[in-house]
């Protein structure tokens, strides 16, 4: 239920997957009804698990994907809200789960929100979040989707301040090569395996949204056909 707060409340934080206790973190003054996944300001959000770098997968932090989602979603009006929401939770403390790709939607717009924790020596996580546009659909199935993050198009694009240094830093992109910063290639790099069983789903729905265009839509897509 809807609920107001005292400014000395607080939150203890449990793993979702596991019920672990993971920390506490400050209450906010007011928080908003949430049932199942969507809240009374019909904010919604979604999650598939896209993993990423191993040296990523031991973030140090003690919010959770799944504390972060239902947190935020008790937290927010709007789904620009709530990426905000959780992106200021995790630089303040920390990430804890491994890279997710979450749909954020309220009843007037969906983003794809995509975060991965910084490793075990440092705090936070690097993320990006892209507006779906008007009249198009986007579909996650365990891969990170963003490539192309575009610049000074808050309208439409959202990220991290660091999402490309941290990435030159690591070693995964050089600003000086003149390759695009793609987020998939920097942070979740694909794999045959990856692929196999992910894309056909991805491959699934696409051809079931558009049926008319399925001739545009060959299965040699998930079936590692060359090209």
């Amino acid at each position: 239920d809807a609920k107001d707060w005292n400014a000395a409340d607080s939150l203890e934080v449990y793993e979702w997957d596991t019920g672990k206790y993971l920390g506490k973190i400050k209450q906010v003054a007011h928080t908003y009804k949430v049932i199942g996944n969507m809240n009374e300001n019909q904010v919604a959000i979604g999650e598939t698990t896209c993993g990423g770098r191993d040296e990523l997968q031991k973030p140090n932090g003690i919010l959770d994907y799944g504390s972060l989602m239902y947190i935020a979603l008790q937290r927010s009006k709007t789904a620009k809200e709530a990426i905000k929401v959780m992106s200021d939770l995790v630089t303040e403390y920390g990430y804890a789960s491994e890279g997710e790709s979450m749909s954020v939607s309220d009843a007037n717009e969906a983003w794809i929100f995509e975060i991965i924790g910084k490793g075990e020596k440092e705090k936070g996580a690097v993320w990006v979040a892209r507006k779906v546009p008007e009249g198009y659909i986007c579909v996650h199935a365990n891969q990170a989707r963003v490539r192309e993050v575009p610049l000074n198009d808050k309208e439409n694009c959202l990220y991290a301040p660091d999402l490309f240094t941290f990435a030159e830093k690591m070693g995964y992109w050089d600003s000086k090569s003149g390759k695009a910063f793609s987020y998939v290639d920097a942070y979740v790099p694909l794999t045959p395996e990856g692929l196999f069983l992910c894309e056909g789903r991805v491959w699934s729905i696409f051809r079931r949204a558009a049926p008319s265009q399925e001739k545009n839509f060959s299965a040699d897509y998930w079936r590692g056909v060359k090209d």
